[in-house]
């Protein structure tokens, strides 16, 4: 299927990586100038190179949402986004007992106020040339909050709340405005997490992993290329009438039947 967006320009955070790169290689291979935006700049010049090998046309921006000084150039850029994929890095857990006010207010401005500067300021843009699309990767914890998550429990719920109501006010110039919430994927974190949990509990990684594909009754772990899929569909022609949604990718994992 040709989903009618190359030659469109993209921007997509959180790219060096996991579920960020993948969308940013999806985009890429239907056509789209994508720029991968993130902390890590070797990482980011290996996707770079990975997209250009396939093909595509990619350029790396460092920065570090955490710091609302590295998103001037962004900011500045005249020429704007025709699609941006918002994305922030995974915050640490915490109980909800738990209060510290220095790291509340770095995953603030990472989770929520950068995030929604950029889009705020990106679909400007977009209404203007009556076209574009935002697509927001989330998690289910905004339907079912995740125990020891509170920071992504809050903040992510808080952002699907602007999202929504930014795609009311933005749908009539044709700009799309939709979030999609990942379930358990094989990235370079949950292959982390699976050997921490492996290291604490005596167990064999291959174990861990068997225990947490069990719990997903699709049986496996989620391919990244797959979330990437439904990333860049969202920003089809096709789904010009699809906006302020919220959807799961996650093997049926999710008990929230909405």
């Amino acid at each position: 299927m040709d989903l009618g967006i190359a030659g469109k320009r993209a921007l997509v955070l959180g790219a060096s990586q996991g579920l960020g790169a993948a969308s940013a290689a999806a985009l890429a291979a239907e056509g789209v100038s994508v720029t991968l935006l993130a902390r890590n700049a070797a990482k980011l010049q290996e996707r770079v190179a990975e997209i250009a090998g396939a093909g595509g046309v990619a350029t790396s921006l460092v920065a570090d949402l955490t710091r609302a000084g590295d998103l001037a150039s962004i900011l500045g850029d005249q020429l704007g986004y025709d699609i941006l994929v918002l994305n922030s890095p995974p915050p640490p857990p915490i109980k909800a007992g738990t209060v510290d006010r220095s790291v509340w207010s770095q995953q603030f401005e990472a989770m929520f106020l950068n995030q929604i500067e950029l889009a705020a300021h990106l679909v400007k843009g977009m209404a203007a040339r009556r076209w574009g699309r935002i697509v927001s990767i989330a998690s289910t914890s905004v339907q079912e909050p995740i125990p020891g998550l509170v920071y992504s429990n809050a903040l992510r719920a808080g952002l699907q709340g602007y999202l929504k109501s930014l795609s009311d006010e933005v749908a009539a110039q044709g700009v799309t405005v939709n979030t999609v919430a990942p379930g358990s994927f094989a990235t370079e974190r949950t292959h982390s997490l699976d050997a921490a949990a492996a290291k604490r509990s005596g167990k064999a990684l291959s174990e861990i992993q068997a225990e947490g594909a069990s719990g997903i009754p699709l049986g496996r772990y989620g391919e990244p290329a797959e979330f990437g899929a439904m990333v860049a569909f969202l920003c089809a022609r096709q789904s010009s009438y699809t906006t302020g949604g919220f959807f799961r990718v996650d093997g049926g994992s999710s008990r929230c039947g909405i």
